[in-house]
């Protein structure tokens, strides 16, 4: 019996240092610059679909409205500001950076500008990003890790029921 109880016990603290130092294994190949290189978002690109079959469709079965109004040409407008409106997103795509220090702050970069915040990883696996920490005030962010190795972090992020995945890669400073 006692044979039993130590070989939980030393199964208990092998264990605990494996999940340590795979803590700390993440934490080391987080702290470094990445770059945003993709956004999956099935919500954004279903919208972006819907506004396109709208915008082919318009004033099909509607010959009072090509009456009215001059529909190839609301629909070129239309497109034009479909296009901008991808192209912009595509934009903050690209300049949106994170450069996790090994202090525990994260500087994130974006078109808005740098902001800054405390994050860890918590046993959930979860990046936890916590402006309140070091500004006093602010929100509580959480990214799923899906991927994290030397080049690739694949985090995904729920606002507001709306899921996002992003892929990151590191860039030197």
């Amino acid at each position: 019996m006692r044979k039993y109880f130590i070989n939980i016990a030393i199964n208990s603290v092998l264990f605990s240092v494996f999940f340590v130092s795979c803590k700390n294994n993440q934490q080391e190949l987080l702290s470094k610059k990445w770059k945003s290189v993709h956004l999956e978002n099935n919500k954004m690109n279903e919208e972006i679909n819907t506004m396109k079959i709208y915008i082919d469709t318009l004033g099909e079965n509607d010959p009072d409205l090509r009456k009215q109004i001059n529909v190839d040409s609301l629909k070129s407008i239309l497109n034009i500001q479909l296009e901008n409106a991808v192209r912009e997103q595509q934009m903050s795509l690209d300049n949106t950076m994170m450069d996790f220090k090994e202090n525990g702050v994260v500087y994130t970069t974006s078109i808005q500008g740098v902001d800054s915040a405390m994050y860890h990883i918590d046993e959930d696996n979860h990046i936890v990003i916590e402006e309140q920490k070091l500004k006093g005030y602010g929100e509580t962010m959480k990214f799923e890790i899906l991927t994290l190795n030397s080049d690739t972090l694949l985090i995904k992020m729920i606002d507001y029921g709306d899921t996002s995945i992003v892929t990151m890669i590191p860039i030197k400073n």
